[in-house]
């Protein structure tokens, strides 16, 4: 089963760069390993917010309104030493 075969159990008609995003940008690939179970639980929290017309943050899929969350942001800050 490929990553294509998995996005599509819980996005019918995604197409491979849908896959691949989702794939790169919703799971801990390719810094780590990713089974099947998550990739289709990204793949199925995209759907479900996409339909919904939430954007997802970009790197803990919290709900926002553009961007990185409040704690994703307040993360960043600190290691870049910003306030």
């Amino acid at each position: 089963m490929t990553a294509l075969d998995i996005v599509r159990a819980a996005i019918p008609n995604a197409d491979e760069c849908l896959a691949s995003a989702i794939l790169w940008e919703r799971t801990a690939f390719p810094a780590g390993a990713v089974n099947a179970q998550q990739l289709y639980r990204a793949a199925s929290r995209y759907r479900r917010a996409n339909e919904h017309g939430v954007m997802l943050c970009d790197w803990c899929d919290n709900a926002v309104r553009s961007g990185l969350c409040d704690r994703c942001k307040n993360a960043v800050t600190r290691v870049r030493g910003v306030e």
